[in-house]
């Protein structure tokens, strides 16, 4: 190949791997909705984390305990974690309805 060949080849790769790496990174985040919603979700927070976290504790002593006595079934402690994996914490879209809120994994 000649140097001129090899120049036009190495040019049109690097702009294959550029278009490809652009087309790789994620949309930006557009954040639409109030202050409004952003203040209640962390009024709510205040209330629902510390309520969430006890949740999560007694949900992990729970399952550890239903796979202690079912002599390590990890299915039957998984059923009991399912039931206190939700979302950890309450953000606007949850308000706003463009996001789903997960009590736990069953709903």
């Amino acid at each position: 190949m000649s140097v001129t060949r090899k120049g036009v080849v190495a040019a049109l790769l690097a702009t294959l791997l550029a278009t490809a790496a652009v087309a790789q990174e994620p949309a930006p985040v557009v954040r639409t909705h109030s202050p409004g919603l952003a203040a209640t979700a962390a009024l709510i927070n205040l209330v629902y984390v510390p309520t969430r976290m006890m949740l999560i504790a007694a949900g992990g002593f729970l399952g550890g305990f239903t796979g202690f006595i079912t002599f390590g079934d990890k299915a039957a402690a998984e059923g009991i974690w399912g039931l206190f994996d939700g979302s950890a914490v309450v953000t606007p879209e949850m308000l706003d309805g463009a996001e789903k809120f997960h009590w736990s994994a069953y709903d």
